[in-house]
């Protein structure tokens, strides 16, 4: 695995599996231009006083990797990359059209291609690399996608906050075994320093005069996030892009698995609030955010967020699909298809592969299941592994309805859509979905090395319905 790059062979058997090609936007104008950059970059993550680190980063506008669109308006953004790797570059949560929603950046290119788009949600979204994702997304490239609500929300800023651990050493130094196979077996990379906005302890300004929405992301390989907050009352009025009926958080935690994103409403803030990690053994404070001015009026007492468009199930009609997860450290694998090939697990593991879906290893083999345009599924996840699986579906939201054989409550038709699911270790759980965005998809782990290693396969959904 280590030092892996996609070639053709391996570019054609992702096509084969159902993941889109690279596609060049037609010109016209759209909502708004932006530039999104793949490049080599230093970054001080030990600090300001300290030697820097050689990262790659995607460079937009702001000194954040962020994008901005508007829900339901078309977006253009001009893709390049100075770097010598293709990058396959996913919007993940965003369920557009399937031919832009995963697109190649290829490696140093001249001649840019432009991602054009129409995001039917509102929300917080995030964007990296879907393939050699444990390097790559390691090494830094990764951003947030905020989509704007159509009607714009006034009096609101927004605060990013983009989470992440890197294995660095004192001098700055990043530790370069992307692709080990012991950690793609095991958790994965699990970073020995964290930043957050890609600083260490960064000081985060905070209009008090407005209604502040923190956007959370968690960007990390491998790691999920256990946040304190202190010295502020938080609300959380979205998780993985989609609106919730708003709830305080209390004094409780807020995990967050790889990949997932969670919107909190500040209520009130005190000089300077603290955002910590809690590692189990240890609390580590990660960033501080400062009130700034005449604290203003806040929101209604019935506020929450205008709801996105989502699909309708029809549970009566639904059809149960079955996808079953092997793999890594006596997860089960005996034998998998990689390709058009059945391996035995010594074979799979000399090709960097530790991992399957209803026995298939990663891109170019069946797909997982098709379905009919607006056809609703019950997806049965047998996870056979040991550990807790963060599922992410592509080009679509489902809700998890069953966990170990019981039911899942839910307050309604319209709650609990998300486009992650966390699957506990040797657990069975049942997601419904409904299957309403015709192309080619894949679901896969949000875990990079897991996805890398084999835990990626691809679905398709009829333009017939």
């Amino acid at each position: 695995m280590r030092g892996r790059h996609p070639n053709r062979r391996a570019l054609l058997a992702a096509l084969a599996a159902g993941l889109a090609g690279p596609r060049v936007g037609l010109a016209q104008d759209v909502y708004t231009g932006q530039v999104l950059q793949a490049e080599k970059a230093q970054r001080f993550l030990l600090g300001a006083d300290n030697p820097p680190t050689e990262v790659w980063q995607f460079k937009t506008a702001s000194n954040l990797p962020i994008l901005r669109a508007r829900q339901g308006q078309e977006v253009r953004i001009r893709l390049g990359s100075a770097l010598d790797d293709v990058v396959w570059l996913h919007l993940f949560g965003v369920r557009g059209a399937a031919d832009m929603m995963t697109i190649a950046i290829p490696a140093a290119s001249s001649a840019a291609s432009d991602l054009v788009f129409a995001p039917p949600d509102a929300g917080t979204f995030w964007f990296g690399p879907m393939l050699d994702a444990s390097r790559q997304r390691d090494m830094g490239l990764s951003g947030m996608l905020i989509v704007d609500e159509a009607v714009p929300l006034s009096g609101f800023a927004d605060t990013p906050l983009i989470f992440d651990d890197w294995i660095v050493d004192d001098n700055g130094k990043m530790d370069q075994s992307f692709g080990n196979l012991e950690a793609a077996i095991g958790q994965g990379r699990l970073g020995n320093w964290f930043t957050v906005n890609g600083a260490f302890k960064p000081r985060i300004d905070i209009d008090a005069a407005k209604n502040n929405r923190l956007r959370l992301l968690n960007v990390c390989n491998t790691r999920t996030l256990t946040l304190q907050f202190k010295n502020i009352d938080l609300i959380v009025i979205a998780e993985d892009g989609q609106p919730v009926k708003p709830r305080p958080l209390a004094l409780e935690t807020l995990t967050l698995a790889p990949g997932q994103r969670t919107d909190l409403l500040v209520g009130n803030i005190l000089e300077q609030a603290v955002v910590a990690l809690d590692l189990s053994e240890d609390v580590v404070e990660v960033a501080f955010l400062i009130p700034a001015g005449q604290a203003g009026e806040g929101v209604a007492d019935n506020f929450s967020l205008p709801r996105n468009l989502l699909p309708v199930a029809d549970v009566a009609a639904a059809r149960e699909v079955p996808l079953v997860l092997a793999g890594g450290a006596k997860g089960g694998l005996q034998s998998a298809q990689a390709g058009s090939e059945v391996l035995a697990l010594r074979q799979l593991l000399e090709r960097g592969l530790a991992w399957a879906m209803n026995g298939v290893a990663g891109p170019g083999g069946p797909l997982l299941f098709e379905a009919r345009r607006n056809e609703t599924l019950v997806i049965a996840v047998d996870n056979r592994t040991n550990f807790a699986q963060p599922l992410h579906i592509h080009g679509h939201v489902w809700k998890l309805i069953e966990q170990d054989g019981g039911p899942v409550e839910d307050a309604g038709d319209d709650a609990g859509w998300r486009d992650t699911a966390i699957i506990k270790g040797l657990a069975t759980a049942k997601l419904l979905l409904v299957a309403d965005n015709p192309g080619s998809w894949a679901i896969q782990s949000l875990v990079a090395e897991r996805s890398d290693a084999g835990l990626l396969g691809g679905f398709a959904v009829s333009d017939m319905p």
